[in-house]
């Protein structure tokens, strides 16, 4: 049942994403959220918060996007894109609707919450790509980054820290719509890779195993991805849009990564410190440790200094 489901999430995604019509839009996602939903409780024990406000929230975006969809046929007014954004914005839990991704994320098992986080997320993204001038959407993407930033100083759970980092990187992601569909699909993987590592190293609790060298180390590597500090992937991504996006919109995701940096630095180094496994470790390299993020943060703001000398 289990491997079904995952087979028809998977199928419902890209069916959204490869049709032509807005009716194969519809399908493709009603068929991705009914199955979810069978992901979200797979012991067959119906998680009642969780689930029944995901679904709800999705429900209420797929009547936006179906009545969006209705309206294009009749009228093609600005009135039918507006429906359509508002109900990509609703699944993707973006701002101004961002509200239930953080209460789900947290209260969900660790697959169902990295799924929520990265999979599900692509088919909403892809097709807002398509409105991507509207006012609506640049507003969106400048909450996106500002949210994201602040809102997560004050989590301490991992999966929260998580739900507020993926709004700072959907920020983002929308910018690198705006000039290539591939930059966007590049970001994507390299985040979901990097939730994915996060959540693999957490398990089914929900909680660093600090005793297992290989978990933490998979996590520290996951952070440091996440953090987009140079050399890691993350860093190369936000590189990518950074040059290749024309519009002051970009400071403000730069303004809300700097800002997130602070919880993720909190997060790795609580995790190397209470790692009976990494803690004498870092007492006698904590200097190397101090000179790699001192290197780091020092590489970040030369070569933002370059290229605003460049601009």
């Amino acid at each position: 049942m289990l491997l079904m489901s995952s087979i028809l999430v998977l199928f419902g995604t890209l069916m959204s994403v490869s049709s032509s019509s807005w009716v194969g839009v519809w399908l493709g996602m009603e068929i991705n959220l009914l199955n979810f939903m069978v992901l979200m409780n797979p012991d067959g024990t119906f998680v009642v918060e969780p689930s029944a406000k995901y679904f709800v929230v999705q429900g209420i975006g797929s009547n936006f996007v179906l009545s969006g969809f209705l309206l294009s046929e009749v009228f093609h007014s600005v009135i039918s894109s507006i429906f359509l954004v508002i109900g990509f914005m609703l699944k993707s839990g973006v701002c101004p609707f961002h509200s239930w991704l953080p209460s789900v994320v947290s209260s969900s098992s660790w697959f169902p919450a990295m799924m929520v986080l990265t999979w599900q997320k692509l088919s909403p993204f892809v097709f807002m790509g398509w409105f991507i001038g509207d006012f609506l959407v640049i507003l969106s993407t400048v909450l996106l980054a500002l949210v994201g930033g602040i809102g997560g100083l004050n989590q301490h759970s991992v999966r929260s820290l998580l739900a507020y980092s993926s709004f700072v990187h959907s920020s983002w992601m929308v910018l690198a719509l705006l000039e290539s569909f591939w930059i966007f699909i590049i970001y994507w993987v390299v985040y979901s890779l990097s939730v994915g590592m996060v959540f693999w190293s957490c398990g089914s609790s929900g909680k660093v195993h600090l005793k297992s060298k290989g978990r933490l180390i998979w996590v520290s590597f996951g952070v440091f991805m996440l953090m987009g500090l140079p050399p890691f992937l993350g860093f190369t991504c936000k590189i990518l849009v950074f040059l290749s996006v024309h519009s002051y919109v970009i400071f403000i995701c730069v303004i809300g990564s700097v800002i997130s940096m602070k919880y993720y630095l909190t997060l790795a180094y609580s995790l190397i410190l209470g790692s009976p496994i990494f803690g004498h470790w870092y007492k006698t390299l904590r200097s190397t440790v101090i000179i790699f993020f001192n290197i780091s943060l020092n590489l970040v703001g030369f070569l933002a200094m370059t290229i605003f000398l460049f601009l």
